[in-house]
């Protein structure tokens, strides 16, 4: 299934769709999986393409993948660890951890890439904590200017 129409997708390369679930507008519930229930999986380019990428990144704790130490970041770590007291907590984590996910996504980026696939940046914008939970706003931009805003629920450990 395409994720949009197709001329999005003549002479570009796909990712398979990891967050389904997605809507223009509005907050929505996404399910991380790659094929749903009664679905066959389904293919995304551009923008969307690019906030897999990113997510996948952040969410990562650096030096879990065999053979590929210095992808991930420290993002994940630090909400696990019980180090997000406030926003500001989360917003330092953030900023530190964006200094490897920015050099992960461009290094694996190749100059054919299409610009809205590749990463200019990400900013946190509004971040809500509240108990055990954290939501997350942020705006990613591509390289073609196009952005994204990534509205993202993370359950953290309160030690």
């Amino acid at each position: 299934m395409l994720t949009g129409t197709i001329s999005e997708y003549i002479g570009r390369t796909s990712d398979l769709l990891l967050y389904d679930g997605q809507q223009a507008r509005g907050d929505t519930l996404l399910t991380p999986a790659l094929v749903q229930p009664g679905a066959s999986g389904a293919l995304v380019t551009g923008i969307m393409k690019l906030v897999q990428r990113f997510l996948l990144e952040l969410l990562t704790k650096k030096g879990t993948l065999p053979y590929l130490e210095n992808r991930g970041c420290q993002f994940i770590s630090d909400a696990q660890s019980g180090f997000w007291r406030t926003p500001q907590d989360v917003k330092s984590s953030f900023s530190l951890s964006m200094l490897d996910v920015r050099v992960n996504l461009i290094e694996e980026e190749g100059e054919t890439d299409p610009s809205d696939e590749r990463f200019a940046e990400a900013e946190l914008g509004t971040v809500t904590v509240s108990g055990d939970r954290v939501s997350l706003q942020i705006v990613l931009t591509s390289q073609a200017g196009t952005d994204y805003t990534i509205v993202y629920p993370l359950r953290i450990s309160r030690v």
